[in-house]
């Protein structure tokens, strides 16, 4: 059988069509307004509420005087020709390049009294009165031996003893007025006597230190000897080694 046919009402389909919902449009791409584009009227807040009148006219006038250009001075200005100059060769030695001329000055010395270094004729006149008090203490120490029946023979086996023998006695000369304490007599004779830095008398413990270096004064070629003349002192190795140095007798 067939189905019953229903029939509706024409104006029932339109009233549905009516409440039914509007399609939903597509939601749009990119990024959203933080804010509404439409601003409430009552959130704009007025410049005339913040300030009075007469500060309101003070800033005008401030941004009238900041619009304002300065005017451009004008004047007549004169030139004048530079005459032609002949320059001077300069001395390549007046440049100050450091910002200061570097003063040369004396090397502070060790020397700390007021006595002055003996001068160097003064000491070899006093090495020479030693070496000839020396010399004759040799000679008269040969003469014993030989008035003794002794003989010498020089030969390659007998001089180095013989040498030898020679050095010693400078050697046991120094060596004596060392443990003296005293100033030899070449130095007395001469007018020099011995003293430290300070000025004082020097003690055995620097006698000693003086008497050794002395030595490697002599050994060393004698350019401990001769290195008074370059030093600016004019002091020896040994004085250097010692902290004393001869100086005049007169001078106290």
């Amino acid at each position: 059988a067939t189905a019953t046919a229903y029939d509706y009402d024409a104006e029932l389909a339109v009233s549905s069509e009516r409440v039914a919902a509007p399609p939903e449009t597509p939601p749009k791409m990119g990024q959203q307004s933080l804010f509404p584009s439409s601003a409430s009227p009552q959130r704009v807040i007025s410049f005339a509420t913040l300030t009075t009148k007469a500060e309101r006219e003070a800033i005008l006038a401030r941004a009238v005087e900041l619009a304002r250009p300065v005017p451009v001075k004008t004047g007549k200005v004169e030139l004048r020709h530079a005459r032609g100059t002949k320059t001077r060769p300069t001395d390549q030695r007046g440049f100050d390049f450091l910002g200061k001329e570097a003063v040369p000055t004396q090397p502070q010395s060790n020397i700390i009294c007021d006595a002055p270094v003996a001068p160097s004729a003064l000491r070899i006149e006093a090495a020479i009165i030693d070496l000839l008090f020396m010399a004759v203490g040799s000679a008269f120490g040969l003469v014993m031996f030989r008035y003794e029946g002794g003989q010498f023979s020089f030969d390659k086996h007998t001089a180095p003893f013989f040498l030898l023998a020679i050095l010693t006695v400078p050697l046991f000369y120094k060596m004596l007025w060392t443990f003296a304490g005293r100033d030899t007599i070449g130095m007395r004779w001469a007018g020099v006597r011995l003293v430290d830095f300070d000025g004082n008398p020097p003690s055995h413990q620097r006698r000693y230190q003086r008497f050794l270096g002395s030595i490697l004064s002599l050994l060393a070629a004698g350019i401990g000897l001769v290195w008074a003349l370059v030093d600016e002192d004019g002091l020896t190795w040994h004085d250097h080694i010692s902290t004393t140095f001869p100086t005049l007798t007169s001078e106290d």
